[in-house]
């Protein structure tokens, strides 16, 4: 161990894929989030938080190496780790600022890292309302700390956290997402500065979607609901649509993470591969966890 890591605690999150969502505002962040539904993949982070005795500030933290500002992962530390001086490495399998709540994944596991740090004793729902704060108070996400906190194809029926909102999940075998990922997209500039028309033609979309998806609940009905979200929220650039049209046409159905510039689809896809690089991972049925 390096000699300047007293203890050192490692957790992984899940990531998270959002099909589709509507915004449900309240002023308590314990009870703002949204509803919808989306896909947790095994690609995720790993968080090492460990305590420091030559660290000049209260607290350093890194992603994929490089020292960040990482304010929602920073409120987390703020908020668990009192006076004790922490670093926090968090190391990304999924790009981050895309569409795979990295912003999320991020905050719960430095939270259940920290929990686990400094003996705070926490349960698990406990923690994630720590993460789901974070992310909505800095406006870099809505739903994913729930999702990631459980895992699996999740159906959000309530905004909030663990404890508070409530979710389903619709049950689905060891498949594959393809995915191709066109760039950053800031989800704070959709949902603080999108304006309210945008706003009401997102949850309009969103709950349209929802309710189809209740009526059949199954991977194929989300894909699809999920696509018409992309088509119908206001989201969606044209490069993205151009690939979702490229899937369709060789017969499948692909759709956009939300909110972000990536386009997904089930298993293979030929005609993805002719617009970059596509990545692979499993939907994952395991939520946040420490690994040591």
């Amino acid at each position: 161990m390096n000699p300047l890591k007293e203890k050192v605690v490692k957790a992984y999150s899940p990531s998270h894929i959002t099909g589709f969502f509507a915004i449900c505002d309240h002023k308590d962040p314990l009870y703002k989030g949204s509803i919808g539904s989306g896909i947790v993949l095994e690609a995720g982070c790993v968080t090492e938080v460990f305590l420091s005795k030559n660290l000049p500030v209260k607290a350093r933290i890194t992603i994929n190496g490089v020292a960040e500002e990482a304010p929602t992962t920073r409120y987390v530390v703020e908020h668990l780790a009192g006076s004790t001086v922490v670093c926090v490495s968090t190391n990304f399998e999924v790009p981050v600022g895309c569409g795979f709540g990295a912003s999320g994944a991020g905050a719960l596991s430095t939270a259940l890292g920290l929990n686990e740090l400094v003996s705070l004793n926490m349960t698990v729902n406990e923690v994630a309302h720590v993460a789901h704060c974070a992310e909505v108070e800095n406006s870099t996400g809505l739903g994913d700390v729930m999702a990631e906190t459980y895992g699996g194809v999740v159906i959000r029926k309530k905004p909030g956290p663990p404890g508070i909102g409530v979710i389903d999940r619709i049950p689905h075998r060891n498949e594959k997402i393809s995915y191709v990922v066109f760039g950053p997209k800031l989800t704070k500039a959709v949902l603080a500065e999108g304006g309210e028309e945008l706003k009401r033609q997102i949850n309009e979309a969103g709950k349209n979607a929802l309710e189809a998806l209740m009526r059949k609940p199954t991977l194929e009905t989300f894909m699809r609901a999920s696509r018409e979200f992309s088509l119908l929220s206001g989201l969606m650039s044209d490069t993205c649509k151009d690939a979702i049209e490229a899937v369709d046409a060789e017969g499948k159905v692909a759709s956009v993470a939300m909110i972000g510039e990536a386009v997904f689809v089930i298993g293979d896809s030929e005609a993805l591969k002719e617009f970059g690089a596509v990545k692979e991972s499993k939907i994952s049925d395991v939520g946040v966890k420490i690994i040591y």
